[in-house]
C-alpha cells in the first residue's frame, strides 16, 4: 500500500472518530462537511508543499480559510480578497522555486520547458518534453524522433497532450503525468505498449481503448497522479 493511500486512510479515520467523539459532547461540534472539507484541503495543501506545488498548496489553503472564515474571523477577506492573494503568492512561489523542484530524471540533461498557456505547441522536441500549465488551456503536440522521457505538470486547467509523432528513443520511454485541480488529457499511438502507475486523490483516472499487447512493440512506463481532477488516457 502507497504511503499516500496510507496517509489519506488515516486522514479519514480521524475524520470519523472526530465525529463519534464529537456525538458523544467531547469534543466541540462542527458540521461535516466542514470538518471533511477542511481536512481534505488541508492534505491536499501539505501534498502540493511536499511535491514543492506552491500554487496548489496556496489555493488549498485558501478554499481552508474561506470554509473556516468565521472560526478564523477573517470574514472581511473572504472570499476574493483571500483567494486572490493565494494564487498570487502560489505563482510567485512557483516562480522562485520552480527549477529546484525534487524531481529525478533519467539523465541531468535539461528538458525543454514549454509555458505555454493557451497556445499551441508544434516545435520540434529532443529526448527529454516537459510541459507546465496552470490557470489555462495548452495544446502540445509532441514531435520527438527520440523520446526517451516527458513530463505533463497541470493545476487548474486544462492541457492536452498528443504522442502521435513522437518516436521513442530508448527500450522504455517515460511519461509522467502530475494533474491537480484540472483535466489532462493524453493521447497514445494504440501500437505502443503502456506499463501503467497511478495515484489518485480525490481525482479520477480514465482509459479510452487499449495500447499494444504484442511483445516487441514499444513500451511505455506510464505514471500518473491525479488530485481534485481527471486524467484521460486515450489510445489512437
Amino acid at each position: 500500500m502507497r504511503k499516500k493511500d496510507i496517509t489519506l486512510a488515516l486522514i479519514l479515520i480521524l475524520v470519523a472518530v472526530y465525529l463519534i467523539v464529537s456525538r458523544l459532547h467531547l469534543m466541540p461540534k462542527l458540521p461535516v462537511f466542514t470538518i471533511l472539507f477542511t481536512v481534505l484541503f488541508l492534505y491536499a495543501a501539505f501534498r502540493g508543499f511536499m511535491r514543492r506545488h506552491f500554487l496548489e498548496a496556496m489555493v488549498s489553503l485558501g478554499i481552508v480559510g474561506c470554509i473556516n472564515d468565521n472560526l478564523l474571523g477573517i470574514e472581511e477577506l473572504t472570499p476574493w480578497t483571500l483567494m486572490a492573494a493565494a494564487v498570487l503568492i502560489g505563482i510567485a512561489l512557483d516562480m522562485i522555486f520552480r527549477d529546484k523542484r525534487k524531481d529525478v530524471y533519467i539523465e541531468s540533461d535539461p528538458y525543454r520547458s514549454n509555458h505555454n498557456n493557451g497556445r499551441v505547441e508544434n516545435g520540434a522536441d529532443g529526448e527529454f518534453v516537459k510541459v507546465e500549465n496552470s490557470f489555462g488551456t495548452v495544446s502540445k503536440y509532441v514531435n520527438s524522433g527520440c523520446l526517451r522521457e516527458a513530463r505533463i505538470d497541470n493545476s487548474f486547467g486544462t492541457c492536452n497532450a498528443f504522442f502521435d509523432n513522437a518516436i521513442l528513443g530508448s527500450a522504455c520511454a517515460q511519461i509522467r503525468v502530475e494533474n491537480s485541480f484540472g483535466t489532462t488529457n493524453i493521447y497514445l499511438p494504440c501500437t505502443w505498449r503502456v506499463n501503467v502507475s497511478q495515484e489518485t486523490a480525490l481525482g479520477a483516472v480514465k482509459f479510452r481503448g487499449n495500447g499494444s499487447s504484442a511483445q516487441d512493440a514499444p513500451v511505455v512506463d506510464l505514471r500518473l497522479e491525479c488530485s481534485f481532477g481527471e486524467i484521460l488516457v486515450v489510445f489512437e
